[in-house]
């Protein structure tokens, strides 16, 4: 069949429509999703029962607020925080005015400088994520203290915000962990450091986009993580803002990325996931010397961890695989994976297809607080979700083979499963 020279025409720019779309997607954050506008049940999340009646009074709906205060009051959530919000209803004076000036309670921050002196030739990290504020497991923050890790790595959903537009619901939520009194004694003993996901930096698997002022709120959210967290370093400083960072705790290098800011569409074409900039620093981090290499993620790496879903780095394969070829291409020995993000403890031995490459051993925490759980999934190497839990990780380098063992400890401190791997697993061939 022969096409006319306007089909044909029609044909063309019809295919140009589809490629400028395909890229505008790409260069375009993901719209938020703000789930704090509803109210929720007493019996629902409790985490979101008092940024409802935060929104209703940011909105100028004081009566609306106290009405529902009074009846959220049956949760039960936390009686000061009710009355916080109940005295700004009403128009208290001296009531909380947004800030951490007026914050009515001593709040505790992270303080990375602790612990300097501690041995790093054998010593325990804890790590994991989806810690919305939940009174009834807040006794997490004491399980963890108990086990006096070397330090703790929290990678993301650590607060659940969901709202990028708010100041003033960011730093509620912030403080409202900061005030309570088993993560104060934590956070005076044990250092810990940050990265976020999608619900401490947007809305539920959402994305940032590759531009580094748009949408604005992105800064802003950047500013308040900052004010917030006592991380080395934060992404490329003013120039290009993240949350990326590395550091060392003796041969043991931890690198912890940043997967939301930059974050492409994962409907665009070979998007990315980290951006330019965090990818070529990630290089550099990956090749200074170290006996075992760290690789922390906000989501997992491994395959079909999150099924039907691009919100892991599924949808995110080629950088993936660009950075596995480049572990085995510069013959990186040590590399391990932490991830968290699924509501639930799991290991994963992750085949890279790459002749000569080592199997990547990957372990996943994220129910440290949380309600909300996920099921449990076939090919994992084992997996909790019965309780709250977290990763525990034993790094011993006094043997003439070092080794790394994950177990995965319940709120309870009832170890679980655990996984040892030897660094001479962990070599290109």
């Amino acid at each position: 069949m022969i096409l006319s020279h306007l089909t044909l025409r029609s044909l063309l720019i019809l295919s140009a429509v589809a490629v400028l779309s395909t890229a505008f997607a790409a260069a375009q954050a993901s719209k938020p999703r703000v789930n704090n506008e509803q109210p929720e049940k007493v019996t629902g999340q409790v985490k979101r029962i008092h940024p409802h009646a935060l929104k209703l009074i940011l909105n100028g709906q004081k009566k609306e607020a106290i009405a529902y205060l009074k009846e959220a009051e049956t949760a039960r959530v936390n009686q000061d925080h009710t009355q916080l919000l109940l005295d700004m209803a009403n128009d208290k004076e001296g009531a909380w005015q947004l800030d951490a000036e007026t914050w009515p309670w001593p709040r505790t921050l992270a303080d990375t400088s602790l612990k300097k002196e501690a041995a790093t030739d054998r010593f325990t990290i804890a790590f994991g994520g989806g810690s919305g504020y939940v009174p009834d497991h807040e006794r997490m923050w004491d399980t963890i203290r108990a086990l006096d890790p070397r330090a703790l790595l929290l990678l993301g959903d650590n607060v659940y915000i969901d709202d990028p537009e708010t100041p003033a619901m960011q730093r509620f939520h912030y403080y409202r962990r900061q005030s309570q009194p088993e993560w104060s004694r934590l956070a005076k003993q044990v250092p810990v450091y940050a990265i976020w996901d999608d619900h401490d930096f947007t809305t539920n698997d959402g994305w940032g986009g590759p531009e580094v002022d748009n949408p604005a709120w992105k800064r802003e959210v950047w500013k308040i993580f900052k004010e917030n967290w006592d991380n080395p370093s934060y992404g490329g400083g003013e120039e290009t803002p993240g949350c990326w960072f590395d550091f060392s705790l003796g041969e043991v290098h931890v690198i912890m990325i940043d997967g939301r800011y930059y974050r492409e569409s994962p409907k665009s074409e070979n998007p990315s996931m980290l951006g330019p900039v965090q990818l070529a620093w990630l290089k550099k981090a990956l090749v200074k010397p170290a006996k075992f290499k760290v690789l922390c993620s906000n989501v997992p790496f491994a395959p079909n961890v999150k099924r039907g879903s691009k919100d892991t780095w599924d949808g995110y394969a080629g950088e993936r695989a660009q950075i596995y070829q480049f572990i085995a291409d510069q013959k990186i020995p040590g590399v391990i994976l932490l991830s968290a993000d699924r509501h639930r403890s799991d290991a994963y031995k992750i085949e890279t297809g790459i002749e000569g490459m080592y199997p990547l051993y990957e372990f996943s925490s994220s129910r440290l607080t949380n309600q909300h759980v996920h099921p449990l999934i076939k090919s994992s190497l084992f997996g909790y979700n019965d309780k709250q839990s977290f990763g525990r990780v034993d790094f011993d380098l006094t043997t003439q083979d070092p080794s790394v063992k994950y177990t995965i400890v319940n709120i309870d401190g009832k170890e679980i499963h655990s996984l040892e791997v030897k660094h001479s697993e962990l070599r290109v061939n």
